[in-house]
């Protein structure tokens, strides 16, 4: 199968890439590397530098696809302004367009971020009230889809990434001091690479909406005492105003993407020393 990746440079996209070639699939990725990685760029793979607010680059690297995985977007939930809106949402649109006009089937991924401050733990069935120009952004973005497969993914850390725990991790291992905004006692729901991957690929055969996370809630304090249990150092913690478009509490309910076969492989624990090994080698 030929297959695109928009944002196959990047974090979740380089190692969807890597499982895709492994896989034996045709890959074109299409990113501006804005924030992806020369670096992260399977050599396999048919690599075009292009925007997904440019409907020529988007066509020219749709060309021929059976199906198309399309992660590009500004992803900083904390990140305001028209600029957010341009990509992830005119961009998604493009890239939706193009598809539908080559009947490609479109898996994209989504956020925890459309949700808000949610009862926990969080069903797909509530009713989405994002606080984040991110989060309507992909809302609003999901809502021009049909018959795709819609992944919301929670809070996405391991190797080659910039989550919290990657920040962290790295800050940890080294001596530094980290900051935490707010008390510290907010909560995430953090979810291992491949685990996220291996939820990507039911895509290729599945539809719908599903939550993409572990169902278990972890507080900041709580992440911080473990990562400074498994690197043997402890940081000194600087404590700063709350952000306010943050969410305070994360929890994913994860039983419709379970009853596809797909469960969370990696424990926090062991995704923790994984991406803190990766540090070493990096």
């Amino acid at each position: 199968m030929r297959i695109l990746v928009t944002g196959g440079a990047g974090f979740i996209g380089s190692h969807l890439v890597d499982r895709l070639i492994k896989e034996k699939n045709e890959v074109v990725i299409l990113d501006n590397l804005s924030t992806g990685r020369k670096e992260n760029i399977n050599p396999k793979a048919t690599f075009i530098r292009g925007d997904v607010r440019d409907e020529d680059d988007i066509r020219k690297a749709m060309h021929g696809c059976d199906f198309v995985f399309h992660l590009a977007a500004k992803t900083d939930a904390r990140e305001e302004g028209d600029e957010i809106f341009r990509t992830n949402f005119i961009g998604s649109e493009y890239v939706f367009s193009a598809a539908k006009d080559i009947n490609a089937k479109i898996i994209f991924t989504s956020s925890a971020a459309v949700y808000g401050d949610a009862k926990l733990p969080i069903k797909e069935s509530e009713e989405c009230k994002p606080i984040s120009s991110y989060g309507k952004s992909k809302m609003k973005a999901e809502k021009m889809l049909r018959d795709a497969f819609i992944a919301r993914l929670f809070n996405v850390y391991g190797p080659k990434g910039s989550s919290v725990i990657n920040k962290f991790t790295r800050r940890i291992k080294e001596g530094e001091d980290i900051t935490v905004f707010g008390s510290g006692l907010q909560t995430r729901d953090f979810v291992y690479v491949s685990d996220v991957v291996d939820a990507l690929m039911f895509g290729i055969e599945k539809s719908g909406t599903y939550n993409v996370g572990t169902g278990i809630e972890t507080s900041i304090l709580q992440l911080i005492d473990t990562i400074q249990d498994l690197a043997k150092s402890k940081p000194r913690i600087k404590f700063d105003m709350p952000i306010e478009s943050e969410i305070k509490r994360s929890k994913a309910d994860i039983t419709k993407i379970r009853n596809l076969g797909w469960k969370p492989k990696t424990s926090l624990n062991s995704g923790i020393m994984l991406t803190m090994n990766s540090l070493q080698l990096s």
